[in-house]
């Protein structure tokens, strides 16, 4: 049996047999399900020649939906964690750790509605780069790309670039920056996307201001440090270090529109 046939069989699974009864009516999961694929889809990343999905998802829905997913929580976890596990394998994404999903009540959405939020969380235990950025293929230019991939599709840089450190402190990665404002943070969504628990799910935003670039922190709950201090708001000069939860970068200037690393 084909992986894509396996994956569409799950989905008509969700509801038959054990969840029958809990959704007669209102949100069902066999949507919930649809809406998480399309989520892994629409939020890919990449680390040079590496493309990430998503494996955290938070589901959000109203208090009468809540309330039937909640009677069936758990078993509904495991069937949508291991339909993200089958989508990966079909599409040959890496995931960088196992499948997350939780659900969360929001009193003023009504019965049937439903927002999905995906991020990216790296098991602790997971060895390689814990960076990517928005796949640059998509319909939306890519604000920030890997320095090799900005040379190979020949994407002109706007001035400035971030080197991924690993633990080490060694350089590891550079992204060129190709337009601002850049958002940095744990959702997929972001310009920059983090696979660090400790990072919020939109944490900071560097810009342009006039000649120079700013990095602000977006109410992150662990901060943002820029050379070891705590930083709201902070203009950045080349060579500067920013810290994002465990996750180390260094700014650095270029000439605009150089593409080359």
């Amino acid at each position: 049996m084909g992986v894509a046939k396996s994956i569409e069989q799950r989905l008509e699974g969700l509801v038959e047999g054990f969840f029958t009864k809990a959704f007669r009516s209102g949100l069902q999961p066999v949507e919930v399900g649809r809406r998480i694929l399309r989520e892994m889809g629409e939020n890919k990343t990449v680390s040079v020649n590496r493309v990430y999905a998503p494996n955290e998802f938070r589901v959000f829905v109203g208090p009468e939906d809540h309330s039937r997913f909640d009677e069936m929580k758990a078993g509904l976890e495991r069937e949508f964690s291991e339909l993200v596990i089958d989508q990966a394998k079909q599409n040959h994404w890496k995931l960088m750790g196992l499948p997350r999903v939780s659900f969360h009540k929001v009193e003023d959405m009504g019965k049937g509605e439903l927002r999905v939020e995906a991020s990216l969380v790296a098991d602790e235990s997971l060895q390689g780069s814990r960076v990517s950025t928005r796949d640059p293929a998509g319909d939306d230019p890519a604000r920030a790309v890997s320095s090799d991939t900005a040379a190979r599709m020949g994407v002109a840089e706007s001035g400035g670039r971030l080197v991924v450190l690993d633990g080490n402190g060694t350089r590891k990665e550079t992204i060129s920056i190709t337009r601002d404002p850049v958002v940095i943070g744990r959702l997929s969504s972001c310009d920059v996307v983090l696979a660090d628990s400790n990072v919020s799910r939109k944490h900071a935003e560097l810009r342009r201001e006039g000649n120079g670039w700013t990095i602000s922190d977006l109410g992150s709950t662990n901060g943002t440090l820029v050379n070891g201090k705590i930083a709201r708001q902070h203009p950045l000069a080349h060579g500067d270090r920013i810290s994002f939860g465990t996750s180390e970068m260094i700014f650095e200037l270029g000439e605009p529109g150089n593409a080359d690393a």
